[in-house]
Formats: structure tokens, sequence, C-alpha cells
């Protein structure tokens, strides 16, 4: 009698793997779905969305938005909501796989990181680098991405909204040159002060602070 529950137990457990693997499968599958899963998973506070807003955010066509919403909504992943005569869009946190879809964003996310700051790094001359705000876990931080140094701002701006759109996060950033940083140092900017001595990781230092 006990093996016969034990193999009942056994055959549930399997239904149950191979009914997540059908619902990954659904999830994971296009180019657009994933970068919608990473606009509702990366969020820290509950938020949501209508199609307009989500297709100018990620850059894509209303049409391939509006049919990877649908395919989202019918796995359970995505709730929708009438408000004012438009069709909101937030994540159903009930759902069994937000936990695992979360963890492999977030390793997703630092893989991100790490190639953002290779390509930052080619922007320009750089005299100090220095990650904050999101990058450290703060939440609506001041800046995100601090530089010291002479940077071409059509290549930085053009890096940002491509991280914005593959990452679904709006990087707030700063740049300044040597002798204004010195100067705002000396003068005990608050700005500065805040930032050199919180959380921060700091990928360039040729000023030896």
């Amino acid at each position: 009698m006990g093996f016969d529950v034990t193999l009942s137990r056994y055959y549930t457990i399997l239904t149950i793997i191979e009914q997540i693997l059908v619902m990954l499968e659904h999830i994971i599958g296009s180019k657009v779905r994933v970068k919608l899963l990473k606009v509702f998973l990366n969020q820290s506070e509950d938020k949501d969305y209508y199609i307009r807003e989500l297709a100018r955010l990620l850059g894509e066509h209303l049409n391939s938005v509006r049919r990877e919403l649908e395919n989202l909504e019918d796995v359970g992943l995505i709730l929708s909501e009438e408000k004012d005569k438009k069709k909101y869009y937030s994540v159903n946190k009930e759902f069994i796989l937000v936990p695992e879809l979360k963890a492999l964003l977030l390793k997703s996310h630092e893989l991100g990181e790490q190639k953002l700051v290779q390509q930052l790094e080619k922007v320009g001359s750089m005299d100090l680098l220095v990650l904050s705000g999101s990058f450290v876990g703060q939440e609506d931080p001041a800046v995100d991405i601090f530089i010291v140094g002479r940077v071409t701002k059509a290549k930085l701006e053009k890096l940002m909204k491509a991280y914005l759109k593959d990452s679904g996060k709006d990087l707030k950033y700063t740049v300044m040159s040597k002798k204004e940083f010195q100067h705002r140092v000396e003068l005990g900017d608050r700005f500065i002060f805040t930032l050199l001595n919180g959380r921060k990781i700091t990928v360039i230092n040729k000023i030896g602070i």
C-alpha cells in the first residue's frame, strides 16, 4: 500500500514537472517576450503598463507587443485590467514560476551589467567611473553612473538607450570634467560627498580618491 502511495506521488511530481516545462516553453520563446519579462519582473514595486507605453519603452512594434502580452496572459504570468478605457497589464505575483524567472533574469542582468561596463570604457577617456544607485540595490537613486573625464556624448546616449531597450531600466548618469570634479570636491559639494561616501562600485580610478 505504501509503495502505491509513493508511486502515485512520483507520477504526480512528474506531471507537475511536465506542466512547468510546458509553461516555460510558452514563457521564454521570443525576443519581445524576454524584453517584456525584464520590464515586469525587474520592477522593485508593483506597476502596470498599457500597450503603447510598452511598445515605446521596448522599441518594438505594437502588434508584436500585443501578441506577446496575450501569450503571457494565456499562461497566467500577466494580468490585465481595464482602466480609463485602456487595458493595463501587470505581473501576477501568485504565478508559480515568478521566483525562478526572477532568478534567471537576475543572472541575465548581471551579465548585462558586465557588458555595459565594458562598453562604457569605450565611450571616452575616463579618470573616474563609479557605479551606484540601481547597481548597488538603491531605489530611486540620484545617479546610477558617474563619470569624470572626456566622453563622446552621442556614444554615451546611444549606449544608455540600447541598455534601456535591452533591460527595461532607464539609468541616470552624470558626466563632468576632472577640473569641475576637483573644484566641487574642494567646495564640499553635497552630491559628490554623498556619492563617494555611499555604496558604490569603483570601476576606474585614476584620481586616487
